[in-house]
């Protein structure tokens, strides 16, 4: 069974502009604050984005100029599952993928949260009453995938990639239940690809977090699966990833 891992909404995050105080959206954007979404998320979430991101004081910068810093990796973790998790091998992770696809002057932030938060915010971001692996919340719009349009003001808070949320607990079933299904199963499914393939054999949740990683970030830079040339296109990226960072040969 293809277990794709969730998605991004394509669509700038609405908790990041909580920094500055301000409610802004492109008029073209079908996510706005004014949607239940988005007013419940920002509530519900914005709070722990802004006291994460302002212990961590994230400032990104433009890419491409010499000398301008990395960006900065905010973690907020409200997970009780795996109590010891390090949370500096997850910062490193995402510096790792942000150097990769060229947006390391950029600044992310990532919540490590429960089944519950994560279902609310799977119900009211994407319409399913369940829990997910992982959700992106992308800051810019892109141009293509791998290419953001350039943030509107030229200020610090604005070169962000946007927010990954990651649903601890059920990452930890998934390893249970995916090795149980290769246990029991009588007859060869079709080879799955990407990060949900790479995850598919690996029995340590921790690293398949990090794993998810490289599929959160690269829907925050405008990466999808929902069709088919879309999949080739994400998967493909994806394995080049996991092959950089040493997760396949």
């Amino acid at each position: 069974m293809n277990h794709q891992p969730h998605s991004s909404f394509n669509r700038p995050s609405t908790t990041l502009f909580l920094t500055l105080g301000l409610i802004f959206l492109p008029v073209s954007s079908a996510f706005t604050m004014n949607s239940v979404f988005g007013q419940r998320f920002a509530r519900r979430m914005g709070s722990k984005i802004l006291a994460c991101r302002q212990s961590t004081r994230l400032l990104g910068s433009k890419r491409g100029v010499p000398g301008n810093p990395l960006g900065e990796v905010a973690i907020y973790n409200e997970q009780d599952d795996i109590k010891d998790i390090d949370e500096e091998a997850l910062k490193n992770t995402v510096h790792r993928i942000s150097k990769i696809i060229g947006y390391e002057t950029y600044d992310v932030t990532l919540l490590l949260v429960d089944d519950e938060e994560m279902k609310e915010t799977n119900l009211e971001s994407r319409g399913i009453d369940a829990p997910t692996d992982i959700l992106s919340f992308p800051f810019h719009f892109h141009k293509k995938p791998g290419l953001l349009e350039e943030p509107e003001f030229d200020i610090p808070d604005y070169y962000t990639l946007g927010d990954m949320v990651v649903d601890v607990p059920y990452v930890i079933r998934r390893c249970k239940e995916d090795l149980e299904d290769a246990d029991d199963s009588d007859f060869e499914d079709e080879v799955e690809r990407g990060v949900s393939g790479a995850m598919a054999t690996e029995a340590d949740p921790v690293k398949r977090i990090h794993m998810l990683l490289i599929h959160g970030m690269l829907h925050l830079v405008g990466y999808d699966h929902e069709e088919d040339d879309e999949y080739e296109e994400m998967v493909t990226r994806e394995e080049e990833l996991l092959k950089e960072l040493g997760y396949i040969e």
